[in-house]
């Protein structure tokens, strides 16, 4: 009789569990809209390991200074941090980058030496929009001393939490346009020399954009990302992402990302964080319902000059987040830090599968070159436009209840997605291009773009197409003065060049971004940002007829073949 009462009670325990079990499958999911986060969210941490953000309420946001000093306090509690310093700023400022990996990592030949990738976040490109900023320090700590550690198995993590030093330490109050009244006190988004460092990832004017790109090429992180804030919407999630969308570059990743990586975070930030995230787009403005999800509403352009598209060139992963303006400074902090580790937990449970992707898009580049190239048959895209990608469901609040975002947004059935880059101009890809010596500012501007250039050591005879320019113009586009160049190539011709000329073998994995910064007509590539504006004008280039009245050649040669080499 005893056992057989204990065979019941056992059956009936299991009878009430599953229960509970379906019962708590059936509750459900709980979305956090507007202000709300849930409670406790970031952890208990002892005040040294604590950001200014938490110490203060979510009232302030950090200086460079305080970021070293947390930095510091990280390392005493965990031993998986290292630092690397990527650049000093014009006004002397140190801007560091957190190396956090287990066991622990300090150099690019002990990551390669691991086998592990590297993924890249950085923070305040911007410093009005320090969420990502501080998001990142709460990422930090959770990988290095916290419950996150075990992604740590899988990749070295890369943490720049403050790109802009000089413009996060030059503070201002803030006037509103941001939506948010905290933080009151914000860093210019401009660096010390006032200059977009997200408008500078062709022409690699600063010396910050030069800091990040030396520690690209040596780290080759297999993922970027990059966080910022994009200050009043109407749409209602908690944070947008985007990926590359330079019609040039090597599909894979972006299609990789679109179709599966994204959708992927989009479902574990629901499941596991209680927030909603889409596309990095915009509505149609002052119209409800919206009609149209845009890139281009967003000022997210086909042009290379954003960092995250200028990566995607490389042929890796490149992601750009834009949290709301309008939520509490800790519901955008919270917004960053949950797509962040949604991210990373999405990479360390398929890291083989997007490092054979990357490894295919190398090889692939590479392949089309030798196999294209000689035959003048391979073409690669000068420009591109965004186009429909079909109808979506739009998470939206209509006009004059943003600011309230206390409830649920509506949906609005069949808004036009547009937010496919497709390529409107293209040109034949060369085998190699060819520049004079007397280039060579631009063939080390290619290096700092990890593109391998070689200089002859003995003459050779090329056959290849020249570019005849006939006008050279500008032209304001996306805010800017870009130098633009009307003309036409050449049927095939023969030139020679001399030894110390600079040869750039097309046959390697920068092919896509070579072409795209070196094509005389590609839209925003070395003539658009002016990097080549001097020698187009000492050799006469300007006016309607070019020089003295006559057009002229354009100083770098696209080669077919190689005919003679001494």
């Amino acid at each position: 009789m005893a056992h057989t009462n204990l065979r019941l009670l056992a059956t009936f325990l299991l009878i009430i569990s599953g229960c509970c079990i379906l019962l708590a499958q059936q509750q459900p999911l709980r979305i956090y809209w507007g202000d709300d986060v849930p409670g406790g969210w970031n952890g208990q941490w002892p005040q040294e390991l604590q950001t200014v953000a938490e110490q203060t309420g979510y009232k302030r946001t950090m200086t460079t200074q305080q970021l070293h000093e947390w930095i510091a306090a990280l390392k005493t509690r965990s031993e998986n941090v290292r630092t690397v310093d990527m650049f000093t700023s014009p006004l002397k400022k140190v801007a560091p980058a957190m190396v956090i990996a287990n066991p622990p990592v300090g150099s690019p030949e002990q990551a390669r030496a691991s086998g592990k990738p590297v993924v890249f976040l950085m923070g305040n490109i911007h410093p009005p929009e320090p969420e990502a900023a501080e998001a990142l320090l709460m990422v930090a700590r959770d990988l290095s001393a916290g419950k996150r550690k075990p992604i740590l198995d899988k990749m070295i993590v890369m943490i720049v939490p403050i790109f802009n030093v000089d413009g996060t330490d030059n503070v201002v109050k803030q006037n509103g346009s941001l939506g948010s009244e905290t933080p009151e006190m914000l860093g210019v988004r401009e660096n010390s020399e006032r200059l977009d460092l997200n408008r500078d990832a062709v022409k690699l004017q600063t010396v910050e954009a030069n800091g990040l790109y030396r520690t690209l090429n040596e780290w080759d992180p297999l993922l970027l990302l990059d966080g910022h804030l994009m200050s009043r919407v109407t749409h209602g999630y908690a944070n947008t992402y985007g990926t590359e969308t330079v019609p040039a570059a090597a599909p894979g990743p972006r299609l990789y990302m679109e179709q599966t990586l994204f959708p992927a975070v989009r479902n574990q930030v629901r499941t596991e964080f209680g927030l909603e995230v889409f596309t990095h787009a915009l509505p149609t403005p002052n119209a409800w319902p919206p009609q149209a999800w845009s890139h281009d509403r967003a000022a997210w352009t086909v042009e290379a000059k954003f960092i995250v598209n200028d990566y995607g060139l490389r042929n890796r992963f490149a992601i750009i987040t834009e949290t709301p303006g309008q939520p509490t400074f800790e519901r955008r902090i919270y917004a960053h830090y949950a797509y962040i580790m949604a991210l990373l937990e999405y990479v360390s449970s398929h890291v083989d599968q997007m490092k054979a992707i990357a490894q295919k898009a190398d090889d692939d580049t590479v392949k089309a070159v030798l196999n294209g190239a000689e035959n003048g048959t391979l073409t690669n895209f000068l420009d591109g436009e965004y186009r429909s990608k079909g109808k979506i469901n739009l998470l939206a609040y209509r006009s004059g209840e943003i600011k309230e975002q206390g409830g649920a947004p509506e949906v609005v059935p069949n808004v036009d997605d547009l937010t496919d880059p497709v390529g409107t101009r293209s040109a034949r890809v060369p085998r190699a291009y060819v520049l004079p010596a007397k280039l060579a500012g631009i063939a080390e501007k290619l290096r700092m773009h990890n593109v391998k250039v070689t200089t002859l050591q003995s003459p050779v005879r090329v056959e290849g197409e020249e570019f005849t320019i006939e006008r050279m113009s500008s032209t304001r586009r996306s805010g800017y003065a870009m130098t633009t160049l009307d003309g036409t190539f050449s049927p095939l011709v023969t030139r020679d060049f001399p030894a110390g000329s600079f040869y750039v073998d097309m046959a390697q994995p920068m092919a896509n971004a070579t072409f795209y910064y070196l094509e005389p007509q590609a839209r925003d590539g070395f003539v658009g940002w002016h990097v080549l504006d001097d020698a187009l004008k000492e050799l006469g280039a300007g006016g309607v007829e070019g020089a003295q009245g006559k057009p002229i050649a354009y100083p770098i040669f696209k080669v077919r073949r190689i005919l003679k080499k001494d």
